[in-house]
């Protein structure tokens, strides 16, 4: 039986295949990606919205892993599965291991003295198990089961949900959409709900709906989900806590949305439990939303994950550098590299989560209208780009 790679990936998102994709190009062609997914093929409620990718962190990341991003807007769209194809394309379809998903991390149960890799053991859904890896990286997003591994925190809701649904082109309302939202997007906003739309690549819209809700309120991965989705769309249209009382246009759109409907609740971790002591589970670490999982008022988590992928991928190249062969690293070395990479790393996460609970408290306040007009008018500047670029995403 031939020794697992030195390297596991848990999880096949942005972060996770741009790490991948980065040991590649940096050599270090030792590891393997972990999925929960069965194939690459999206399942009805994998579609997603599209990603403003920034600059110094989302473009780089992407001009470093496959080179095919060039000059433009200061924060060019894409949508979110198109990202995931462009970067699968860029990993041997051999280093991804679809159907597995984590059910649990065991951690070592030695000194490391006659431990095999790191000692931790990974437990799938399939009922498999593997060990022996150097280094086993988290990019298992919010509800990652590598976490529990080395931390505490536990993801705490928002209060806030977006509910979407969909504007095809046959779509009574496909008109309306388009002469609001043109080829990016529209936000109308009131006391503690908002209404969005959002272009896709293939032309068609996502209708979002952002309302302060409990948290069970709505769940799309039921069979009674179209029935659900009915019985939503009319509170929302029916209630004046929602939208009974705004603009005709923007109810049309909303009557015409087709489900059923996909529910975003979004959560957090405190800024203040983003961290944790190397000794908690040495060779093991994470990744974007699984270390610093943010709401989405700021535009920037995919963006922040993809950074946190390059800047690992940095740390370990200059120590891989030295030691071509990864299984031979002393613990020593790898841990003094993680902890570099982790200093940052938190330091990015935590004002991430800090920086988004701001502009979320503008955009979901009782006077989010004004509040946003206060912008226009020059109030609030340390916040307006984080409002323009956060869209709902």
């Amino acid at each position: 039986m031939h020794p697992p790679p030195s390297i596991a990936i848990i999880g096949a998102g942005p972060s996770g295949l741009l790490f991948a994709r980065l040991l590649e190009v940096n050599g270090l062609k030792d590891y393997i990606v972990y999925e929960r997914d069965e194939s690459s093929i999206p399942g009805p409620w994998q579609q997603g919205g599209s990603l403003d990718l920034h600059g110094p962190s989302g473009q780089q990341a992407l001009k470093e892993a496959v080179g095919r991003f060039g000059e433009g807007r200061d924060a060019p769209e894409i949508d979110r599965l198109q990202l995931r194809q462009l970067l699968l394309s860029s990993i041997p379809a051999h280093k991804i291991q679809w159907g597995y998903g984590v059910r649990s991390l065991e951690g070592r149960k030695t000194n490391g003295l006659d431990d095999v890799g790191n000692g931790c053991v990974i437990h799938f859904s399939n009922g498999s198990s593997v060990t022996g890896f150097k280094l086993i990286v988290g990019a298992d997003g919010g509800w990652s089961k590598v976490r529990p591994l080395i931390s505490t925190a536990q993801p705490v809701y928002s209060g806030k949900m977006y509910i979407e649904g969909k504007i095809s082109h046959s779509n009574a309302s496909y008109k309306a959409a388009h002469e609001l939202a043109g080829p990016g997007m529209m936000m109308a906003m009131g006391p503690n709900k908002s209404l969005a739309l959002q272009q896709g690549a293939d032309g068609t819209y996502r209708m979002y709906f952002g309302v302060v809700v409990p948290e069970d309120f709505y769940q799309h991965r039921n069979s009674s989900a179209t029935e659900k989705s009915e019985a939503v769309r009319q509170l929302m249209l029916s209630s004046e806590k929602f939208y009974a009382n705004w603009a005709p246009q923007l109810k049309a759109i909303a009557a015409n949305a087709e489900g059923p409907f996909r529910a975003w609740s979004l959560h957090y971790l405190r800024p203040e439990e983003v961290g944790w002591k190397r000794d908690a589970a040495p060779g093991v670490t994470l990744l974007g939303d699984a270390a610093h999982l943010s709401t989405p008022f700021v535009g920037e988590g995919v963006n922040c994950a993809m950074y946190d992928a390059v800047l690992l991928s940095k740390h370990l190249r200059e120590l891989f550098g030295k030691h071509p062969d990864i299984a031979s690293v002393q613990e020593a070395s790898l841990e003094e590299a993680l902890s570099s990479y982790e200093e940052e790393m938190f330091e990015r996460g935590r004002d991430l989560i800090r920086r988004s609970a701001e502009s979320e408290a503008v955009l979901f306040g009782d006077n989010a209208v004004e509040n946003v007009l206060g912008f226009v008018d020059g109030e609030h500047n340390e916040l307006l780009y984080d409002v323009k670029a956060s869209g709902g995403k």
